[in-house]
């Protein structure tokens, strides 16, 4: 088994084309981009190209949420296994779109407190509209950028339901499960993803977690894992998020074998505070809001680096 550590060290001024990609999706589905996300969603897209692994092909988002990874892979034909081990809904927008089976919410054997911090509920107009009364109406600030989203989102997802060819999209399943305890056959995929999401699970089991994905992923095939590096040279811990920031030395304990190259660490912070296509793309859900270090989009550090773990097993 072969596994390399690096920075999501990518070049978003040439990647014009997967941006517009997830900016599609992102519409569509009306969810908010995390603020290293490109990087995360071209680095996982690029590894698959690169490594030919064809549409039809089966792979696991391991800790996808509600997140558009698993939708950005089925739309381009993969079969995908969208693995989490907190209870979920199927998404509206989605369901009208995308073929999924499974479920999100059964019950499992096994409780982290992740699971009650994050919530995937119903997100229908309906849904949203019973919850409001007139006292939350009452606090609404009317904001004409919001507004706008909203729209665009909305015809977004109206093309994408009625006028896209979907008999090219691979098939959803949902699977609810922790990553220690997956309830599939050895070598079922052919690759394997997962975004941002291993620093919420018990750190106390990263290496379990990391041997029962590699147990269901097929010889030669690939583990790529985004997650979050610390800032400095010890592990921390971030409660609003309730996630880990790895340090290099706990890699190399965690890992092993793994080769690191986590080396120029401000060279790679200095090229995203200068990449004029990263500020840009900077979701309104941190630049609007005032406990936000991106707050008005004036910031100049990050709350930890975003970095990949690759596993070629």
């Amino acid at each position: 088994m072969e596994t390399t550590i690096s920075f999501l060290d990518i070049d978003l001024g040439i990647e014009q084309k997967k941006l517009k990609e997830l900016s599609f999706w992102l519409n569509v589905l009306d969810r908010p981009n995390g603020w290293h996300y490109d990087l995360d969603h071209i680095y996982i897209l690029n590894e698959l190209e690169k490594n030919n692994i064809l549409p039809g092909a089966t792979i696991i988002d391991a800790g996808a949420g509600q997140g558009i990874m698993q939708y950005v892979l089925a739309s381009r034909g993969y079969n995908v296994i969208s693995l989490d081990f907190s209870p979920r809904n199927k998404p509206f927008r989605a369901n009208g779109i995308f073929s999924i089976s499974g479920s999100g919410i059964d019950n499992i054997n096994y409780d982290h407190e992740y699971m009650n911090f994050i919530h995937y509920g119903d997100s229908s107009p309906r849904s949203m509209i019973s919850r409001l009364n007139l006292k939350k109406l009452n606090k609404i600030v009317f904001i004409p950028g919001r507004l706008f989203r909203k729209i665009k989102s909305y015809s977004f997802y109206l093309w994408a339901r009625f006028f896209t060819n979907k008999n090219k999209y691979g098939q959803i399943t949902y699977l609810r499960a922790p990553f220690h305890q997956i309830n599939l056959s050895d070598n079922t995929a052919d690759a394997i993803v997962s975004v941002s999401a291993i620093e919420h699970a018990d750190i106390n089991l990263f290496s379990e977690n990391i041997n029962e994905l590699t147990r269901v992923l097929k010889n030669n095939g690939q583990l790529i894992i985004t997650t979050s590096g610390s800032l400095t040279e010890e592990r921390t811990y971030d409660k609003k998020v309730k996630g880990w920031n790895f340090c290099e030395s706990e890699f190399k304990n965690l890992i092993p074998d793994s080769k690191t190259l986590l080396t120029n660490k401000n060279k790679f912070i200095n090229k995203l505070l200068s990449s004029k296509t990263f500020i840009k793309r900077i979701d309104p859900y941190y630049y609007e809001d005032q406990d936000s270090i991106f707050y008005k989009k004036r910031f100049s550090i990050f709350p930890y680096i975003p970095i990949v773990i690759k596993i070629i097993k």
